[in-house]
């Protein structure tokens, strides 16, 4: 499957769909499939570094606010990427640059402007076809659908979804593809991490449980986490970034902006267990002794002015109310308000009596 990257000019790179996906955002698994291309032909290394950086120059003069100055500059950058590319044959030097230049003058008319943004759908794709022992599972039931991993993990594929995932994952980490949503509910295993890509972002976990979202024609892909820690990474044309996201938190990439935004879960659900929750009785107690119960009955900070509250005291219980519910309750008896911001929530303007 590899060998035809051994006679592969700059011309063939940057027609190569695989390789314009990994140069515009790449990802674990595309780093080390070309750099296994690197060092089974050491001859290419060259060339596919200035391949890279030519489809990067590309999808920035495609994009679409640019002026005739600054793309201009582009062009000449990438006419001297041209002229700089290493050839096996120096008698055949002319004839192959007319070929190049020919080739990106297709690529900017024939395939336009989206070729080079490519849909989540697509990237899944690209992905997915360049790997061998792969399983994949399509959902087209009309309900969620659950599908048992090799290694004892569950995950809950939602209607429209497909994902792909190696038959053994007896390797060092364990993978997944994901074009749509999934809830996963990962089996603890410290010595093989578990990844799931999903467009531009990369999911990292141990053991924990989380939902991606990363439909393709949608703007805004997402990871949400249930139970554990998970880091989470989107690569994109011009940036990386990265968070590591704690229960009840979640993120947001925003394809058309590359912008990841970090916040809370609509509806967050407690840490412990909802019995233990549901034992929450206070007579008579702290304002302070509340909130902070119940930021760690649910792992989320809550922020509050302690001398402001010092004299506010309460008698309340829980029963089946969510976490926002018990804040307005609560708020609403204190005279205060509450306000998500970030993954915290703030508590302001109390007024005991």
């Amino acid at each position: 499957m590899t060998e035809k990257y051994q006679t592969y000019t700059l011309a063939d790179f940057i027609q190569d769909d695989a390789f314009i996906q990994w140069a515009k955002s790449p990802d674990a698994a595309g780093d080390a499939f070309w750099e296994q291309i690197a060092a089974l032909y050491p001859h290419q290394k060259d060339v596919i570094t200035q391949a890279r950086q030519t489809v990067l120059n590309l999808a920035e003069l495609s994009r679409p606010a640019f002026d005739e100055d600054e793309a201009g500059l582009i062009w000449a950058q990438i006419s001297g990427q041209m002229d700089d590319a290493p050839v096996s044959e120096p008698v055949f030097r002319l004839g192959w640059l007319r070929y190049a230049a020919a080739a990106v003058v297709v690529l900017l008319t024939a395939w336009g402007i989206r070729h080079w943004y490519r849909e989540p759908q697509t990237l899944y794709a690209q992905r997915t076809e360049q790997l061998e022992n792969l399983h994949e599972e399509i959902n087209e039931t009309g309900k969620e659908k659950t599908v048992q991993l090799p290694d004892g993990s569950r995950v809950t594929l939602a209607q429209g979804s497909r994902m792909s995932f190696f038959e053994s994952m007896d390797g060092s980490k364990r993978e997944v593809y994901l074009a749509g949503e999934a809830f996963f509910d990962v089996k603890r295993n410290p010595s093989k991490p578990f990844f799931v890509y999903a467009g531009e972002l990369t999911t990292r976990v141990l053991g924990t449980s989380f939902t991606v979202r990363s439909f393709e024609k949608e703007n805004v892909a997402s990871v949400q986490v249930r139970t554990g820690s998970v880091s989470v990474e989107a690569r994109a044309p011009r940036k990386t970034q990265s968070v590591v996201l704690a229960p009840n938190q979640q993120v947001s990439f925003f394809r058309k902006e590359e912008r990841l935004s970090m916040g809370l879960v609509k509806a967050p659900q407690p840490v412990i267990a909802q019995a233990d929750l549901a034992r929450f009785t206070f007579n008579n107690a702290p304002v302070s002794t509340i909130f902070d119960s119940l930021g760690k009955a649910y792992g989320i900070e809550i922020v509050y002015d302690k001398e402001a509250v010092a004299a506010c005291r309460l008698t309340s219980s829980v029963q089946e109310e969510s976490l926002f519910e018990i804040l307005g309750v609560i708020c609403e008896a204190i005279e205060a308000d509450y306000q998500v911001t970030g993954a915290k929530i703030r508590i302001s303007d109390p007024h005991c009596n």
